[in-house]
């Protein structure tokens, strides 16, 4: 099975002064960019093929500052399993293990969730 990723972009002719960091990366069996702004947004995102099962998995974080200047962040993956992101703010989120939340811990799939387990019993 081949997949080909496509993307059609205008190349940007004036400097964004909102970026801090920019940096896109990529080779034959995956892709991965990140991206900071002035305003604390930060993103990290790769996009790799499977080798087991030839499937798409897109996995990173996301982190910003809300309207009520409390700073968010989100783990994700996204693949044959639908989008399972992880936040300490999101509903459902299990907060045993603070480190789960760290963009240097892989997220990893868990099964069904505490809260929809409980709701399930009850």
């Amino acid at each position: 099975m081949t997949y080909v990723l496509l993307v059609k972009a205008r190349p940007a002719t004036e400097r964004d002064n909102n970026l801090e960091h920019f940096e896109i990366t990529s080779d034959q069996n995956d892709q991965s960019f990140s991206y900071k702004t002035t305003d604390n947004q930060w993103r990290d995102e790769t996009v790799e093929i499977n080798p087991k099962t030839g499937t798409l998995v897109i996995s990173g974080w996301y982190r910003y500052t809300g309207p009520d200047g409390v700073i968010y962040q989100v783990k994700y993956v996204a693949d044959e399993n639908g989008y399972r992101p992880l936040g300490a703010h999101l509903p459902g989120a299990d907060l045993s293990d603070p480190n789960a939340f760290s963009v240097f811990t892989p997220l990893v799939d868990t099964g069904i969730s505490r809260t929809v387990l409980l709701s399930l019993v009850g």
